[in-house]
């Protein structure tokens, strides 16, 4: 399955829908899963990020595309523990932007 990861500080609609629009043009007809976090800041909780990567450790995950790397964090270390992650899992994060 491909992940489409979804990260907006805001609940505001036009940004959600402008990252969805920029992602998947790269899902084409793929089996897909939307991970999606709306009106998250650095210091929130991320259940969106924790799903997604309890589901790339579990094998369920084949590639993540998302947006932008700010998308999945703004946190150097955070991104960094994600992509270590990705990457220990051979599943590969594709940026649309």
């Amino acid at each position: 399955m491909v992940a489409v990861f979804i990260r907006t500080a805001s609940s505001d609609f036009r940004k959600t829908q402008k990252q969805m629009e920029s992602c998947m043009p790269l899902v084409q007809d793929i089996e897909h899963k939307v991970y999606m976090e709306i009106d998250v800041t650095i210091d929130s909780d991320r259940p969106g990020l924790s799903q997604l990567i309890s589901d790339i450790e579990a094998g369920l995950v084949k590639k993540v595309i998302c947006q932008s790397a700010e998308r999945i964090s703004r946190n150097p270390v955070e991104l960094g523990n994600f992509m270590w992650i990705a990457n220990q899992m051979n599943v590969p994060v594709v940026f649309a932007k």
